[in-house]
């Protein structure tokens, strides 16, 4: 298989090299994180369910959060954080994911992992 004028033989690689070049049309940086947040669909009528999950990434566009619940792609979410993990006080204020924001569900996969279905959510803030 040829990608950009490389051949790749092992599929390793092919996975690494993948990823280099999603970092490079990426528009921000990921800050990696195990952050606990509570997320809910953001409507104007009926009850909505709170749902909790874990944000393992962020950036100053968006991030990507893990729950047990699924979302539909377009879905505005009412997300909070419940609980940030220790961080050194000397990081700026950006170097922070938001503590409360609408993000817009942009994608989604499924997560399995042997009895357990989780769902995975890249999500974009809505300013």
């Amino acid at each position: 298989m040829k990608l950009e004028g490389r051949t790749l033989t092992i599929s390793g690689e092919k996975m690494q090299i993948a990823m280099q070049e999603k970092e490079k049309r990426r528009i921000a940086s990921r800050n990696h994180t195990e952050a606990v947040v509570a997320c809910r669909p953001f409507t104007s009528g009926g009850a909505t369910h709170m749902t909790d999950g874990v944000m393992r990434n962020f950036s100053e566009e968006g991030s990507y959060i893990e729950t047990s619940r699924e979302l539909k792609i377009g879905t505005i979410l009412h997300l909070r954080m419940v609980h940030y993990p220790p961080r050194p006080l000397s990081l700026a204020a950006e170097e922070l994911p938001r503590s409360i924001c609408l993000a817009e569900v942009r994608w989604r996969q499924e997560l399995i992992d042997e009895n357990t279905i989780q769902y995975g959510f890249g999500l974009k803030y809505l300013d």
